[in-house]
């Protein structure tokens, strides 16, 4: 690398996109843009440099400004990737990078996925500047990792052999990252809107995601569905009415989102064993002690 002033000046799109098995960019190439294409899940074709891989998760790979380039599924496997693409001062630096591929390093793709959840359009103080840093620490990286791993002249690119080590299994830090914060949106949401009509196409779009894919990211968080988190949510709000407010067992369902009583008596029994009427007994019943009698008006 060369030891002259070198940056990332513009992050212009910095995506985890999710395609199908059927799935093809037809390719293009552009002036002036640097573009890192990384694939996460599944399998994908990929053509870069007048050559054509079969890239494998955890494979990483920079298109250089003016060279055309495309990617596409390969067939039965739904190609999960990262696409950023940025301009840079002393871009010629990032040419080593250009005729080869790699598997990044653990550190590399939890940097990787901190450029992507680093998100300008969240509104965080500094988001851009964080984002462009962050992004040039992990080019840098790449280049001393490259400058490590030299290949020969035969192997610049070297397609993958038949039963060979791929390395690790993806971004599955970008995964955790995103995933846990779309979940955590997606709950904010429903928690803020109890006594709603709640949809999950409504917190998929509160949380950024799709209906599908959140329905998914919920399941493997919380080992349930969210219509079945909304109902515990439901039951902790109603349990919580029921032993510090004053609220009869019906004004308590319409509070927590329940019009038909018998659905919320169902919905409590289901989550607590009891319902909700023998649940407000046994808190009246061991609830706090009242005040002395001179102290009451």
């Amino acid at each position: 690398m060369d030891s002259g002033d070198f940056g990332v000046t513009r992050v212009v799109v910095a995506l985890y996109q999710e395609k199908g098995s059927q799935f093809r960019f037809r390719g293009e190439q552009h002036g002036g843009l640097y573009e890192i294409f990384c694939l996460d899940r599944g399998r994908a074709y990929v053509r870069t440099e007048g050559r054509r891989f079969r890239a494998s998760p955890g494979e990483c790979f920079l298109y250089l400004p003016g060279r055309f380039h495309q990617h596409q599924a390969t067939k039965g496997h739904a190609p999960h990737y990262i696409t950023v693409a940025f301009t840079a001062r002393g871009g010629r630096n990032l040419h080593a990078l250009g005729r080869r591929r790699f598997v990044l390093p653990p550190a590399l793709r939890t940097l990787l996925a901190r450029v992507v959840a680093e998100d300008p359009r969240s509104g965080r103080t500094g988001a851009a500047a964080l984002q462009r840093a962050l992004l040039t620490e992990f080019l840098v990286e790449w280049l001393r990792l490259a400058s490590s791993q030299e290949p020969s002249r035969h192997t610049a690119l070297p397609p993958n052999r038949k039963g060979g080590h791929h390395g690790p299994r993806g971004l599955e830090t970008y995964r955790e990252l995103a995933g846990g914060e779309a979940v955590a949106k997606a709950l904010s949401f429903v928690e803020a809107h109890l006594a709603e009509d709640v949809s999950l196409e409504d917190a998929a779009r509160a949380a950024g995601v799709s209906p599908p894919y959140l329905r998914l990211l919920v399941r493997q968080s919380l080992s349930r569905s969210l219509r079945e988190e909304l109902q515990r949510m439901r039951v902790q709000q109603a349990k919580h009415l029921l032993s510090h407010t004053t609220k009869n067992v019906k004004e308590v369902a319409v509070a927590v989102g329940y019009t038909n009583l018998p659905a919320f008596s169902r919905a409590f029994r289901a989550v607590e064993g009891v319902a909700p009427s023998a649940y407000a007994r046994t808190v009246a019943a061991r609830g706090p002690t009242p005040l002395p009698r001179r102290a009451q008006k």
